[in-house]
């Protein structure tokens, strides 16, 4: 739930008058892509305010219509930068919709990172302030919070987690360093350490793709812990390709061309019309003027427009109007609106014209909108069938003959699975067909895209076949505690001469979530910049058959705005091992709650985590550096979904994001957790049963070396402390 302005009904809409900001008719377009060569990307990348000139947003009695004020990287190639200054033309990037950074396997990452970003009103910025005070109080932990500090995480990418030293100063994918723009003044010291403090406005990465990484969709953006959801929020993202999609698919002859790969980048923004705007501060919110055009950036709320429109004739193409919330105690957005751009462009047509269709790469760069997605053809109001490709840039594998249970199980709430149609080739992996996909903040899901018969049959289309790619609208829980993200129409797509021949029913996978687990994957390969080193005070690896829990709530239920971790250690029979229980707390980046060592020999270890959601919502499990898959324990060693990795099966499904499902309150304590925890359980209630809640369980690699981090992908969340420290260690020397 997003706290700012948390409700125990559902929202109630005084809509706007519909017509001053529909979508004007575009045609989507890749975004700008900036391509390695012999082995190296280098740029120079500059964080910046920038007007964006693909929303226009046009309040009552407005003359002009306005473009909102954005975050964007201004991307050139550092050979046509000069004084970290990109040159205007053709060659410099500040798309709000983001750019693509092309990579193939191998490759050297060099990025000059420059903090040109404007300050904040510590009046709009909610972890300015202490989140457990009744009044206004600073936090002292968040005092540099409106400097508008960032940095850089490659989401996605399997890379080391190093950090600068004396000899090499440049940094890794780590987000434990923070940059400052110096125009906005010096940062105070703070108690908490959050890493090293730059102030010179500028920040050299290098980050090294290794040679077994996955093939795929990943993608960047800022991870200062506070303002992550700001950032976001403002724009500030892009997406990072590696290899070629020909290398995982192909129809059995040849890989699917890479001119038929669309990258569709999904973003949205808050913009409101002049008033007064209720701003969290500690457990109240204050009241603070806004302007016609200010971006509610900070906060915001799921609420802006009713989540569903209130007349058959609400078009929404691209946008919702505002909504007045004050008689539920919220805010009145009225004479706003709320745009979701794809790839930067507000309700863009997408056309498909070529054999084989598209395949269809989608990132969800929300900070905090969810999505269930579906492409629902015109003719027939039905949702057209796609296949499954990959989640979380890398792509899937099962076994030929692969029940539909296990397919459903393997990908979980991350789609809705469907019989594909069709006589499947001898030989093919077990396609995974999808009618639907649900998108939470950070994941990326990439389907095949050709024109489907109501029966899912792949067909000739019809003259004028169309479809709307749209979300649905989804609630992300229990009503009053779960998000209520609004049903938008994102883009209309139209379809002509996509069919091949009716032999082609399915694409032939390779499957990446296999290849990375075969010996020379990265999974199981030797790491190879890793040497024997003396494990760090209370590092150790787990023992035989031991597992990690991790518990996702509140600090304190009665206090709705401080999210935490929990943690203990289970021993080979389910049992909690004696004083490795820690309660749920906020992040503490001193306090690494998880240190483990490679495994012998300095290949990737393998772990076991459960995965306890204490809340009647959902959360977004994310880790750093690695991909996870859900397994089965209950199936012996050898079975597709055991923890055991069975190489001649293959690795099923990975990801880096996992939708936690919500807690079940028996009836008799249902009330008391709805209104006096704000829908949370504690550990206590669900070890007693009181909540019930199924772990998730996955089998983690750790194939990197370096400190990072674990959290809920919800940047609403995350930046108010459901998060916790990772370390992981090169392995001592063999006795």
């Amino acid at each position: 739930m997003i706290k700012t302005l948390r409700t125990a009904v559902a929202a109630a809409a005084v809509l706007a008058a519909a017509g001053c900001n529909m979508a004007l008719a575009a045609n989507f377009v890749e975004p700008p892509t900036f391509t390695s060569s012999n082995g190296e990307l280098s740029l120079l990348m500059v964080a910046k305010a920038s007007p964006v000139s693909a929303i226009a947003f046009k309040p009552p009695g407005a003359n002009r219509a306005i473009n909102p004020t954005g975050w964007v990287y201004e991307i050139c190639y550092r050979s046509a930068s000069v004084n970290d200054r990109c040159l205007t033309g053709a060659g410099t990037s500040s798309e709000f919709g983001g750019v693509r950074l092309a990579l193939q396997p191998g490759d050297k990452l060099k990025i000059r990172l420059v903090n040109k970003l404007p300050p904040q009103d510590p009046n709009k910025v909610m972890h300015y302030w202490n989140s457990a005070d009744a009044t206004p109080v600073m936090d002292p932990d968040g005092e540099n919070l409106p400097l508008s500090p960032t940095n850089l995480h490659t989401h996605g990418l399997v890379v080391q987690a190093r950090g600068a030293t004396l000899s090499d100063p440049t940094w890794g994918d780590d987000i434990y360093v923070t940059l400052y723009n110096p125009a906005n003044g010096m940062p105070m010291g703070q108690g908490m350490d959050h890493g090293a403090v730059v102030t010179s406005g500028v920040l050299d990465y290098v980050i090294n793709v290794p040679a077994n990484e996955p093939s795929g969709a990943d993608w960047f953006h800022p991870h200062v812990h506070g303002v992550t959801s700001d950032s976001l929020a403002m724009g500030l993202s892009g997406i990072i390709s590696i290899g070629k999609a020909a290398s995982y698919a192909g129809d059995g002859k040849t890989g699917f061309p890479e001119s038929q790969v669309r990258h569709l980048i999904l973003k949205d923004m808050q913009v409101l019309a002049a008033g007064t705007i209720g701003f969290q501060q500690g457990l109240n919110s204050y009241p603070f003027s806004v302007n016609n055009g200010d971006v509610l950036d900070d906060q915001q709320d799921p609420q802006f427009c009713a989540q569903y429109p209130s007349t058959p004739g609400e078009t929404r193409q691209g946008s919702c109007p505002g909504a007045n919330n004050t008689g539920i105690g919220g805010n009145n957005y009225t004479n706003g609106n709320w745009y979701f751009p794809v790839s930067g462009v507000v309700y863009p047509t997408i056309a498909l014209t070529k054999p084989k269709g598209e395949l269809w790469r989608i990132t969800n760069a929300s900070a905090s909108a969810s999505y269930r997605l579906e492409l629902d053809a015109k003719a027939g109001t039905y949702p057209m069938l796609m296949q499954l490709v990959s989640l979380d840039g890398i792509s899937v594998y099962l076994p030929p003959g692969t029940s539909q249970s296990d397919k459903a199980k393997l990908v979980g709430a991350r789609a809705t699975v469907v019989p594909c149609p069709g006589k499947v080739p001898t030989g093919f992996p077990e396609p995974i067909c999808i009618k639907d996909m649900v998108m939470l903040p950070g994941s990326r899901t990439e389907v095949w895209v050709t024109y489907r018969d109501a029966a899912g049959n792949i067909a000739k289309p019809p003259a004028g076949a169309s479809a709307t790619l749209r979300s649905v609208g989804i609630t992300t829980g229990d009503p009053g505690v779960g998000d209520p993200w609004p049903a938008i129409d994102l883009a209309p797509v139209t379809f002509a001469n996509t069919y091949t021949d009716s032999s082609l029913v399915a694409l032939l996978l390779a499957g990446d979530a296999r290849a990375a687990n075969a010996p020379q994957g990265i999974f199981a390969a030797r790491v190879p910049y890793a040497t024997a080193a003396n494990l760090p005070p209370g590092c150790a690896a787990l023992a035989p058959g031991h597992r990690r829990r991790i518990f996702f709530g509140l600090v304190d239920p009665t206090n709705p705005n401080i999210f935490g971790l929990g943690y203990e250690e289970l021993d080979q029979h389910g049992v909690v091992v004696p004083g490795t229980f820690q309660p749920v707390s906020a992040f503490d980046p001193m306090n690494p709650f998880i240190c483990l060592p490679l495994g012998p020999g300095q290949k990737p270890v393998h772990e076991t985590w459960e995965l306890v959601n204490l809340a009647t919502e959902n959360h977004n499990f994310h880790i750093h550096q690695t991909k996870f898959r859900t397994v089965d324990p209950t199936r012996g060693p050898g079975s597709p979904l055991s923890p055991t990795l069975d190489q001649t099966a293959g690795a099923g499904v990975m990801e880096d994001e996992m939708t936690l499902q919500i807690a079940q309150p028996i009836p008799a304590y249902a009330n008391t957790i709805a209104n006096n925890q704000n829908g949370y359980c504690t550990v206590a209630q669900w070890r007693s049963g009181v909540c019930v809640n199924k772990p998730a369980v996955v089998d983690i690699p750790f194939a990197e070396t370096g400190e990072f981090v674990y959290h809920c992908h919800i940047l609403e969340h995350e930046d108010a402390g459901m998060m916790a420290k990772i370390q992981v260690v090169p392995a001592p020397a063999s006795p």
